[in-house]
């Protein structure tokens, strides 16, 4: 079979499946395209006849992803996209580019995301076990009352710390805790005859918001802080989370949320909670939110069910699932929690998450080099 031919049967392939999905699948609704975009025949758009005949078998589920997201309608025979340029992201997040960036020596992948040994698995609305997502952290803001924890994150690398963008820009920032179970607690946090080591509260060094964040929008809704000494991984309660970096299909259907409830309006609760949540398709939440704000394919749709959405989490915090790195079950962190309906956990009100893959990229470009100081002066 020659080349040629070959990609033509390619071209084929992927229609009908975007034509059969269009048939049985409800969530794939034909979308409006923006003003000056036409909406063409698949093979009539230069970017997508190339993507699809210059790639290689089998298809790819984010090929077929892409065009499921520039589907605006159905034609005699084949179905019809946007045929606009796609976001740079497109390009950018390649497994293999992000594996060869310089700074992805910096990701701790090899004790990322960790089950802890105390965890059950039980995770709608209840308790967090000690020492069960020891990646989470609490950001500290100075206050009238003195210091209070308004928004969560997490630990990526030994110094530096993920969250919202909204939990940053004009904040006033002093540090972060880390390894935090009870915050009631002032000494270490015990379970039967087994403690925790001590907390870890570290000056933050430097705050980086994503420059176009947008915060009228929400629009990327994502920030780093760069802690002023390494976090300390020998402690069982101190570990980061794994980023989706190797992840070929990020359409995760349910996920986890975690978290002391911290956000801008209302007080944390003294232990971590959990909850398990649906991950709905991204046009969902388009529909819920489209008389207030516009929803896009950086971010995710996720909750929704009575008691059971970002109430468990902390602004800031992770929307993470278990996947399997080198085939060992590993915590990845798919989202940041970013805003969500004025009354959380309310039912057919999901919240929006900041994706994280969409964002590795200039994760990546910004963590910088790992610093090597110890010393007490740069704790709290």
């Amino acid at each position: 079979m020659s080349l040629k031919l070959m990609q033509i049967l390619i071209v084929l392939l992927i229609c009908l499946l975007i034509v059969s999905a269009y048939r049985i699948n409800p969530f794939l609704i034909p979308r409006p395209c923006k003003e000056m975009t036409p909406c063409v025949e698949l093979l009539e758009c230069e970017y997508f006849k190339n993507i699809l005949t210059k790639t290689r078998r089998p298809i790819t589920h984010r090929i077929q992803k892409l065009i499921q997201d520039h589907f605006c309608e159905m034609g005699q025979e084949y179905p019809k996209v946007c045929c606009d340029f796609p976001p740079k992201e497109l390009f950018e997040n390649d497994q293999n580019d992000f594996q060869k960036h310089q700074h992805f020596r910096l990701l701790p992948m090899d004790i990322c995301g960790p089950i802890s040994p105390l965890a059950d698995r039980i995770t709608n609305g209840k308790m967090a076990e000690l020492e069960e997502f020891p990646w989470m952290v609490l950001i500290a803001y100075n206050s009238a009352e003195g210091i209070s924890f308004n928004c969560g994150g997490t630990l990526i690398t030994k110094n530096i710390v993920l969250t919202a963008a909204h939990c940053v820009e004009n904040m006033p920032i002093i540090g972060v805790r880390l390894g935090e179970y009870d915050t009631n607690n002032i000494d270490r946090d015990c379970v039967h005859s087994y403690c925790s080591p001590p907390v870890q509260d570290v000056y933050v060094k430097e705050s980086i918001v994503h420059p176009e964040y947008n915060p009228v929008t929400n629009q990327n809704d994502i920030a780093l802080l760069k802690l002023s000494v390494n976090a300390n991984f020998s402690n069982s309660n101190i570990k980061p989370v794994c980023l989706p970096v190797r992840e070929l299909n990020d359409n995760i259907l349910s996920a986890i949320i975690t978290g002391w409830g911290a956000t801008e309006e209302s007080d944390i609760s003294n232990v971590p909670m959990k909850a398990s949540i649906r991950v709905w398709p991204i046009m969902i939440c388009q529909e819920v939110y489209k008389n207030h704000i516009l929803i896009t394919n950086k971010q995710i749709c996720a909750g929704g069910s009575h008691g059971r959405d970002s109430c468990q989490g902390d602004s800031g915090g992770p929307l993470m699932s278990l996947s399997l790195i080198d085939g060992i079950p590993r915590y990845i962190q798919y989202g940041i929690v970013s805003f969500g309906p004025k009354k959380c956990g309310s039912d057919g009100q999901p919240g929006i998450y900041t994706k994280t893959k969409s964002y590795l990229k200039w994760i990546l470009d910004n963590i910088g080099e790992d610093i090597e100081r110890t010393n007490n002066d740069n704790t709290m």
